[in-house]
């Protein structure tokens, strides 16, 4: 087995509001049905604020965020299954920290909405730190050979299995039209994954300027607001089956209702933090519209997100940090700095 040290360095948030610091903490030993991770590349999302300002209650601090995680596995605990995990496979943990497998929800086919898992950097450490312990039924199997660094890997650990789920939701087939709206972390892959998917993709953005990169990315069309008369565009292609809502904004993601032709989707992925509602006109609805949201998924959605996207070659567009930026690189996320997903890398 891989020499363990007893202590790591880890970011840590200490309390509520905090910020992120860098402590020596002693490294785990892993409990019956979980492995011990080296990590060697973890994702830094919107969503960490969750844990850094305590939105989600019941975090229990000082507490490491990350859940986009890629690294090796260096210890197994007891019971878990030899067959499947061994010291150096490549393993990644996203948002689900693991499923019970005996909830009304596991029991129903659906170990997403599991009523026992703790989501992983908010309600059990995550992967901001040198070594993390995940549940064996978080883990997610890596490509050997992914087509990519593991920095690029990590962010399809969240952002990118969120998106290609909502794309799979949506019923869109291949040669339907297809709305990404925003070109951030999440919209730079969603174009990735419906280009790939066979969809007619149009990309809506708020900057203008963006085209050629977006076309770059997938596009076949590219607006922005502040140019371009939307609806009207849409409508001469025909309206689309679906759009991908990627901006955390309300108002933005109701915007994209009218532009859905008849049985179109909505799927909405950004969360907004405002607490600020999609309104939504029933006369749209009428028209056999949808509006559902998507998170991202569970261990075995993962694999197929990491697995389809080496195949394609999709990937993440980031910018790395070392563990001892780790604050710099969550500030620049919080106030949408990067271009497109800032992850720090250990050595």
């Amino acid at each position: 087995m891989t020499a363990v040290p007893k202590q790591h360095r880890a970011a840590q948030v200490k309390q509520k509001d905090g910020k992120l610091e860098i402590v020596t903490v002693d490294t785990p030993t892993p409990g019956p049905n979980e492995v011990l991770i080296k990590v060697t590349a973890s994702g830094v999302c919107g969503s960490d604020h969750m844990a850094v300002s305590g939105l989600m209650p019941g975090v229990p601090y000082p507490m490491t965020p990350g859940h986009e995680v890629v690294g090796k596995i260096v210890s197994l605990g007891k019971n878990v299954d030899r067959n499947l995990w061994n010291d150096g496979t490549k393993v990644g943990i996203g948002w689900n920290g693991g499923t019970c497998q005996h909830c009304a929800n596991c029991r129903q086919g659906d170990p997403t909405g599991c009523q026992n898992s703790k989501v992983t950097g908010i309600l059990k450490d995550g992967g901001h730190q040198e070594y993390v312990v995940a549940d064996e039924t978080a883990l997610v199997r890596l490509p050997d050979k992914p087509n990519m660094t593991d920095a690029e890997l990590a962010p399809l650990l969240c952002a990118g299995n969120t998106v290609h789920e909502a794309l799979l939701v949506s019923d869109a087939k291949p040669g339907d039209l297809v709305i990404v709206q925003g070109l951030g972390g999440l919209g730079h892959l969603a174009l990735q994954y419906a280009r790939a998917m066979g969809f007619e993709v149009v990309a809506l953005t708020g900057t203008p300027g963006k085209a050629d990169l977006a076309k770059k990315l997938g596009a076949h069309h590219v607006f922005a607001a502040s140019e371009d008369d939307i609806a009207a565009e849409v409508k001469k292609l025909g309206g689309a089956k679906a759009a991908i809502a990627t901006a955390p904004s309300g108002k933005a993601a109701q915007e994209l209702i009218p532009l859905l032709s008849r049985y179109g989707t909505l799927v909405v992925v950004g969360a907004p933090f405002d607490g600020k509602p999609i309104e939504v006109s029933i006369m749209d609805l009428l028209g056999r519209r949808t509006v559902r949201g998507m998170t991202c998924g569970h261990a075995p959605e993962n694999e197929k997100t990491a697995k389809w996207s080496s195949l394609s070659g999709i990937k993440a567009m980031v910018n790395t940090f070392p563990l001892d930026k780790a604050h710099d690189a969550y500030e620049e996320t919080q106030t949408g700095k990067p271009q497109f997903r800032n992850v720090i890398v250990f050595d």
